[in-house]
């Protein structure tokens, strides 16, 4: 593999990549005559540069150039089964605007990255990666330019506004899902009026079912699970010599948990973890906790698979369990904070938050970011005096190991707030899912069952076989989903023409409502099958009188099933569509396994203490 400084590279692709940028720079500079931009033209060269290079779990502290490390994986457009590759040839550059959704540590920001680069040097397209954790409300162009002017590239709104506005210039935004859970709706209508705005074009990356699915002016894409040939591409980048790729690949494929059609190792992130934690002899990790649990016991140790043996000096010596306890609370108040990465002073300020918790010595906070960023390399410095996690989903599994822990109580209060507070449970969702397996029983018995108990109105814990959907469950469904439509008419002369523009449906009150509205909601509307043609959805604004700012108006479900004359029962069948495929079958088998670990403790006196 080859590995580049991060203070300059040396790829031929990137200095390709560098001239092509500068020349699109100084074009679009003379075309909007914005001749004082040009002075900032090195420093932009370097932050399009910075954005090219990446660290990983296995080079802390080095920096990759994308085009180095990078294995093409595929991407699935939504409503087709059709593969798309993203390879060094790729640049999606047919749309204007376009959001690739994935899980936790499919690398969609590996991925956003390498079509920057693609996009760089084939097709002359001037780059700006905004990492949208950093909006905090405001207009995007403002989030963008306080971003550029960081890195020394100071342009003025007016400026920004002309570049915006041409067709050569990408805007990458990275991570939606990463945005405080306070921004999001302000963030969702910032991003649509900027594509409705400008002519640039617009990538987005998110996890799924978040806030900005609502968005009609995307064209949609999934990142695709990993075939074989890419998670040994993978292999082969992680591992240090063909040796240790050898042994990794046959350790592959003598597992049960892997075929060429299905294997365990569905993203690049379980690669890499698979990677660093398997040792000779050892079996396979079988679930993702394992593999989240194993990466610390590695890199704690000296046998790093990656590197040879490294001899490091530690406060507490050998304890590893310290380290665990401390670094656990370090995810957790650092995800609560909805902080990935952080300054110097506030790391130290959690984890003295963290020693006083594992009832250590605060004042050694210093020295144990030091031993905690240098022994785990899990936290890595990423520029001056700034430090964050080397991926997310490291921060949720250890913050879920973390939250095992807690006394009884306090845990019975996280659950409950989970699932009763939306804004809490979107800091904490990736969380959660590892708090089901790690967990199990106290999630279920706390958190889950009774959250069910009180959606469906079910009067006694007992699996369910028929129910009926409550009126509050209908009415919030029929009433607080809604969509937004806006009828622009013009008029020239005799001639008359108009612009129609929409949005997808979308629960706005979500905040209001426990946590499992929203996710039962945004689950069943991908069977509700309400079509409005331009002239119904014409006539519906004209008659509606729920009008917001700037023209557009409101239009929920009982309004639109009324307009068209269908049944409730077109949405109600969604409704309990969704209700069955998303909880039914895993409230059922919870609640048998609550009930027979019930039984088991009450059949034998084993358990009478």
């Amino acid at each position: 593999m080859g590995v580049i400084s991060g203070a300059v590279l040396t790829s031929v692709g990137n200095d390709i990549a560098k001239r092509t940028i500068a020349s699109v720079f100084e074009l679009l500079a003379k075309k909007y005559q914005l001749m004082d931009i040009l002075k900032f033209k090195e420093h932009y060269l370097d932050y399009c540069e910075k954005n090219l290079e990446i660290k990983t779990l296995v080079s802390q502290d080095k920096s990759f150039n994308i085009d180095e490390i990078y294995i093409p994986i595929h991407i699935m457009q939504s409503g087709t089964q059709t593969r798309q590759e993203i390879n060094d040839l790729t640049a999606l550059d047919n749309d204007r605007a376009i959001l690739i959704k994935g899980l936790a540590g499919q690398g969609k920001s590996t991925l956003l990255r390498k079509l920057l680069s693609n996009n760089a040097k084939r097709f002359n397209r001037l780059p700006v990666f905004f990492e949208l954790k950093n909006y905090n409300g405001g207009t995007l162009e403002l989030s963008i330019s306080k971003s550029l002017s960081h890195y020394g590239v100071d342009i003025s709104e007016y400026a920004l506004h002309k570049l915006l506005s041409d067709s050569n210039v990408k805007i990458y935004l990275d991570a939606f899902d990463e945005v405080k859970p306070e921004f999001r709706l302000e963030l969702v209508d910032e991003i649509k009026r900027f594509i409705n705005s400008f002519n640039c074009h617009v990538i987005c990356t998110s996890r799924p079912d978040t806030e900005i699915d609502t968005l009609s002016e995307f064209r949609t894409f999934t990142v695709c699970e990993l075939t074989e040939e890419q998670i040994f591409g993978i292999i082969k980048n992680t591992a240090s010599d063909n040796e240790k790729c050898e042994e990794l690949c046959a350790a592959l494929k003598r597992s049960p948990l892997h075929t060429n059609k299905d294997s365990i190792l569905k993203s690049p992130i379980l690669v890499v973890l698979f990677c660093i934690s398997y040792n000779l002899g050892e079996d396979i990790p079988n679930t993702l906790s394992q593999f989240y649990s194993n990466i610390f016991d590695t890199v704690f140790h000296r046998h790093d698979n990656i590197k040879g043996k490294v001899y490091r000096e530690r406060h507490w010596n050998d304890n590893r369990r310290i380290y665990r306890e401390l670094f656990d609370c370090l995810c957790f108040i650092s995800l609560k904070d909805g902080l990935n990465g952080f300054s110097h002073q506030k790391l130290v300020n959690f984890v003295s938050i963290s020693l006083k918790h594992i009832n250590e010595d605060a004042s050694i906070a210093e020295k144990a970011v030091k031993e905690l960023s240098s022994i785990t390399n899990l936290i890595i410095e990423d520029g001056f005096n700034e430090y964050r996690f080397v991926h997310k989903s490291i921060q949720e599994f250890f913050a879920a190991s973390f939250i095992t822990t807690l006394h009884h109580d306090k845990k019975i209060a996280f659950y409950k707030r989970c699932f009763n507070d939306y804004s809490f449970h979107t800091t904490f969702h990736s969380t959660l899912f590892f708090l089901e397996e790690l967990d199990y029983y106290n999630y279920h018995e706390y958190g889950f069952i009774p959250a069910i108990i009180d959606f469906l109105g079910l009067s006694q814990n007992i699996t369910i076989d028929n129910y009926t959907i409550p009126t509050i469950v209908k009415d919030a469904f029929f009433d607080k989903i809604s969509m937004r439509a806006k009828l622009s008419i013009f008029k020239a002369s005799n001639r008359e023409s108009y612009d129609l523009e929409k949005t997808n449906f979308v629960f706005e009150a979500s905040e209001a409502y426990p946590t499992l509205f929203s996710s039962v909601f945004i689950f069943s509307l991908d069977f509700l099958k309400i079509e409005l043609t331009e002239k119904e959805l014409t006539n519906l604004i004209k008659k509606n009188q729920n009008m917001l700012e700037n023209g557009w108006c409101k239009l929920n479900i009982r309004t639109i099933l009324a307009f068209k004359n269908l049944p409730e029962t077109v949405a109600l069948d969604a409704l309990k569509l969704g209700i069955d495929v998303l909880i039914r079958r895993k409230f059922n088998k919870a609640v048998d396994k609550l009930n027979n670990r019930k039984q088991s403790l009450d059949s034998t006196d084993y358990f009478n203490f």
